[in-house]
């Protein structure tokens, strides 16, 4: 998870960037008009995408944004310390949050919206299964919300993770947890570590690695493995500058379909070792998994270079195994290790939500990817990875 805040954001940039929204939206993301087709086979009708207000068909999702959080992330549990308090600033942050799906839905033409986002906020860093749904009935982007652990990368692994990561039988508590969040209803957070329960179903299983893959990372990894398998929900990851290979060997060694995998964080330093991963962003998607570049427009994760990436593997034949996002949040709160916190502790951001459909759809057309591939990129992809039989 990455904050963009508000200051630093030249004029220029947002400039170039409303030239490009402009653009995109009056002539659309592929160009040429590709309406969606209402038809659609016996064996696709079955499979459907989660969101938090229900299940629906996977071609109605529109453009789709594969890892992001909306409206916020919050570390304190991942320290044993209580949560940043939400209900004085909830009107704010679904307002803000909103408004910023609803420039992402604008920057899409017909054909190619609503528009949807993978919420990749997993259990106890900040998600609320109840907020979500709020926030989903303020806009016409799909929402998808997620199950799963967070990793040991930035902060400790969540207490409740790494207790069932080491228990006896733990590894199948946790895939029982996450089946149960995708069946039935995501855990609430207002109770003790599963107390109580919504209605509200995940879509998606959310995990993550450190550099190098830890013991309760890859507990979580083969819980989400016996929970995918079982369920047929995709899996997207967290990496941090290296491990996506090994997550990947993993899921599908536990059992998980390659066609569900999706190895997060792609972009800067992937191997460890080389600014640019494209051999190893092969060795990913020869796994038949697919290759996230989810960081769209970061520092280290500048446009041109995620494009001259993505083209790479457009090249090598791997066209339909590529997605893309941002990893926004538009609130964090940074004092999680406080034991006490307030209201004004949370840090508001102005995150866009519109590059990938903007600046990258635009550098990707410059390097000679057409209208056809754009489509499958931005909306095919998406769709094919998010869908499963919902029970």
């Amino acid at each position: 998870m990455h904050v963009t805040t508000d200051s630093g954001t030249s004029e220029t940039l947002l400039s170039r960037r409303t030239m490009l929204n402009t653009s995109a939206t009056a002539a659309g993301l592929f160009a040429v008009s590709h309406p969606l087709s209402s038809a659609v086979s016996e064996e696709a009708a079955a499979l459907r995408v989660q969101t938090v207000l229900g299940s629906v068909p996977a071609e109605r999702l529109g453009v789709t944004l594969m890892h992001e959080h909306a409206p916020l992330v919050d570390w304190s549990e991942l320290f044993e310390t209580s949560p940043a308090p939400i209900a004085p600033v909830r009107s704010e942050m679904l307002a803000k949050t909103a408004g910023l799906l609803d420039a992402f839905h604008h920057s899409l033409n017909k054909s190619e919206g609503p528009g949807a986002v993978v919420e990749t906020t997993p259990i106890r860093v900040g998600r609320y299964p109840k907020l979500l749904v709020d926030l989903a009935k303020r806009t016409k982007v799909h929402l998808i919300a997620s199950s799963g652990f967070w990793c040991e990368a930035l902060a400790p692994q969540h207490p409740w993770a790494v207790r069932m990561s080491v228990q006896k039988g733990g590894v199948d508590r946790m895939a029982e947890l996450f089946v149960r969040e995708i069946t039935k209803g995501m855990e609430d957070p207002s109770g003790s570590w599963g107390e109580r329960y919504t209605d509200i179903r995940a879509g998606i299983i959310k995990i993550g690695t450190s550099t190098y893959l830890r013991p309760s990372e890859r507990a979580c990894h083969i819980a989400a493995a016996i929970a995918s398998q079982e369920t047929g929900c995709p899996i997207t990851t967290h990496t941090t500058t290296g491990g996506g290979l090994e997550e990947a060997e993993l899921l599908l060694k536990r059992g998980a379909s390659p066609g569900k995998v999706i190895i997060g964080h792609q972009g800067h330093m992937d191997d460890r070792e080389n600014e640019e991963a494209d051999d190893y962003h092969r060795l990913i998607a020869r796994l038949g998994c697919y290759v996230q570049f989810d960081r769209v427009g970061h520092a280290e994760y500048a446009v041109p270079k995620q494009a001259r990436q993505i083209v790479k593997l457009i090249e090598g034949g791997f066209l339909k195994q590529v997605l893309v996002s941002h990893d926004h949040a538009p609130y964090y709160c940074p004092n999680y290790a406080a034991a006490e916190k307030r209201p004004a502790d949370w840090k508001a951001a102005s995150p866009d939500y519109t590059t990938a459909t903007t600046e990258l759809a635009a550098e990707l057309r410059k390097m000679g990817v057409s209208a056809a591939d754009l489509r499958t990129l931005l909306l095919e992809n998406p769709q094919r990875a998010l869908a499963f039989a919902v029970a």
